[in-house]
């Protein structure tokens, strides 16, 4: 109980000192990981050290090192000219817009981490063109990613049934998994229509003025090409191995991370930029130390039993309070954590108990956990807040207030709407 409290204290120090003190939150949490880790839990330093987010230091890097090519050369903000265009008369619903492509790209087989990579670039660069509050943009990025990944055949829906097959509820794996893609599926649409509703008076009624944009250039082509290369492989591929088991060998290794390093490499070979420099600069190394520095601390969390004791927090609410006590629970953990690495392995073994002892039906407690969990998942310390905050192509005091916005209006709302979202349902199931 010490050490959780501890680190909990721990984190909101974090937070308060890099802001009093401009440092980077990631690098205070990085020193509390290793004081908390080693000397108070006695953990070994070749441990505290494999905590490290490899693979999520990895992706951000290597994801926001391809697509600066397009930035620099000016090929991200060409296709978001097109886009405005193509839906000036509809300038409004872009965020539905955004909403939809990003699920279908992610239902795709790109999964959470490819589809907000790629969809959460765009997005920044339409907010610049456009009037779209980046808050909105980055809600419908981030909820559309998750809830194409949701679905049933998907990366989140077969991990998901698989980990309900190992519980007590494994013959409503099914029922379960498809309730949770359609409830994180149509909530979002009503989320993202009352955001538009509310801002509609900030928005000109008139269309946007924007001309039809010159043509991409030959360089401008090339990473277009590349650009495509890269999608047809991690979404395609996939897609194909459902059809023809056969090629599950090249499936199994297709990784965002990595290809967008080899991607990466031709695009200096073939020299989409005047200035090569310019690409390695615009990696947003403040992010990756911070969410590489949170994840530290919040793995020193998990081996105190910290993410345990707010699980255990349940048993103790007044039974009426229970879903909505859940979805706010696994919210708050999940800020912190990997809704597919933590939260749901951890909290679905509990949902039999919860259910029996409570009333509420199994298949209202698995959509409260994961509308829950997922609806942080725009915070800066998550995956989807730091892809995002990664590709805003923003510096200095303006980074930094979209990240407040990220973590104290964003993942605030976000949270606020899963909550609402759950009471809707209490009177459903």
């Amino acid at each position: 109980m010490f050490v959780s409290l501890l680190i909990i204290l721990a984190i909101i120090l974090s937070i308060l000192l890099g802001e009093k003190f401009n440092i980077n939150t990631g690098l205070i949490a990085l020193a509390f990981a290793y004081l908390i880790g080693c000397f108070v839990l006695g953990m070994s330093v070749k441990d505290l050290l494999a905590t490290w987010p490899t693979q999520l230091f990895l992706v951000i890097f290597s994801v926001s090192l391809f697509f600066n090519f397009a930035v620099v050369n000016g090929t991200l903000n060409k296709l978001a000219d097109l886009l405005l265009y193509k839906f000036k008369r509809f300038s409004l619903f872009l965020p539905l817009i955004l909403y939809f492509i990003t699920a279908l790209v992610s239902g795709m087989g790109a999964g959470f981490f490819t589809s907000i990579a790629i969809m959460g670039s765009m997005a920044m660069v339409l907010c610049k063109s456009s009037n779209m509050n980046r808050i909105h943009a980055s809600l419908a990025v981030s909820l559309g990613a998750l809830s194409g990944a949701n679905f049933m055949y998907s990366a989140h829906g077969v991990l998901f049934h698989s980990l309900f097959l190992e519980t007590p509820l494994a013959e409503q794996a099914g029922l379960l998994t498809k309730d949770i893609f359609i409830v994180s599926f149509t909530y979002p649409i009503v989320v993202i229509l009352f955001l538009i509703f509310i801002s509609r008076k900030n928005h000109s009624k008139k269309e946007l003025n924007i001309q039809l944009p010159e043509k991409f250039n030959s360089k401008q082509k090339l990473n277009l090409v590349l650009i495509f290369l890269l999608m047809v492989l991690v979404l395609v591929i996939p897609m194909i191995e459902k059809l023809v088991p056969e090629i599950s060998y090249i499936s199994q290794r297709i990784d965002i991370s990595l290809l967008a390093i080899v991607f990466s490499i031709f695009g200096y070979f073939l020299k989409l930029v005047d200035n090569s420099d310019e690409v390695l600069k615009k990696v947003p190394w403040n992010t990756i130390w911070l969410v590489s520095g949170v994840g530290m601390l919040i793995d020193v969390a998990v081996e105190a039993g910290t993410i345990d004791l707010l699980a255990s927090l349940i048993t103790k609410i007044p039974t009426p309070l229970v879903p909505l006590a859940v979805c706010i629970i696994a919210g708050i953990m999940s800020i912190f954590s990997s809704t597919l690495g933590v939260v749901a392995p951890l909290m679905f073994p509990m949902i039999t108990g919860i259910a029996v002892a409570s009333g509420y039906s199994p298949s209202l407690i698995a959509v409260a956990i994961i509308i829950g969990a997922q609806s942080t998942a725009v915070a800066p310390f998550s995956t989807g807040g730091s892809l995002i905050l990664g590709s805003s192509g923003l510096e200095g005091k303006q980074q930094q207030k979209f990240y407040n916005d990220l973590l104290y209006k964003a993942t605030f709302l976000g949270l606020l709407f899963a909550m609402i979202a759950t009471i809707v349902l209490m009177f459903i199931y």
